[in-house]
């Protein structure tokens, strides 16, 4: 039996250009209205009355903070102090809006939920912010972000290296580069897959080599 303890449950506020007709809100109403009956509407839907992580599905832009995102924030944070929610995090975020964020918010997000790219660096830069500031980064489409990175040789060579596949290699490239990866897998055979990567290592050249496998690539 599963119980509430073993669990961390983790959802989020989306704006309205995100979602689909399944609104868990009023459009109509004001932006931090919206985040109460989208978190009440969540609270409903898993049948608790708290949440571990509630996550901002993103800003509206892709540069800067707008004042409907700081609206919802502090929406979030009075939720926070109403002990209805642990913890803060904010998805699809730039390196510049999260330390913005953390400049100015009053409960600092603890979780940062991206897209990582092979092509991109891995975020490597957003990444070094987060573990200097105790935020814990949340790396998802690990696999189909990246699936030219998937067929790289340096890929496949490890992979071959630890009898692995190379779904596992990336996943254990995520946990020693301080990532906690995220899968949404709802197949059972991929989940016990992807779970199967804690019974080995990277050596620290192999984590160095995926690491930089966007230089290798183009060096090949």
């Amino acid at each position: 039996m599963v119980r509430r303890d073993d669990l961390f449950l983790q959802t989020k506020f989306t704006f309205r250009p995100g979602q689909d007709e399944r609104l868990p809100y009023d459009p109509r109403a004001p932006i931090a209205i919206q985040v109460e009956q989208s978190f009440a509407r969540s609270l409903e839907h898993l049948g608790v009355d708290v949440i571990d992580s509630y996550v901002l599905h993103g800003p509206l832009q892709r540069t800067g903070l707008t004042d409907a995102d700081w609206e919802a924030w502090r929406a979030m944070e009075a939720i926070h102090d109403s002990g209805r929610t642990r913890l803060l995090g904010v998805s699809n975020v730039a390196l510049e809006q999260l330390e913005l964020l953390c400049r100015q918010a009053r409960v600092l997000p603890r979780f940062v939920q991206n897209r990582c790219f092979a092509v991109q660096g891995w975020d490597r830069r957003l990444r070094e912010f987060c573990a200097a500031n105790e935020i814990v980064y949340q790396g998802f489409s690990l696999l189909t972000a990246n699936r030219e990175a998937m067929t790289h040789p340096e890929l496949i060579r490890i992979a071959q290296r630890h009898g692995r596949t190379v779904s596992q290699i990336i996943f254990r490239f995520a946990l020693e580069s301080g990532m906690m990866p995220l899968t949404g897998t709802t197949d059972a055979d991929h989940m016990r897959e992807d779970l199967a990567v804690f019974d080995f290592r990277l050596s620290p050249e192999e984590v160095a080599r995926i690491e930089t496998l966007n230089e290798v690539t183009r060096l090949c």
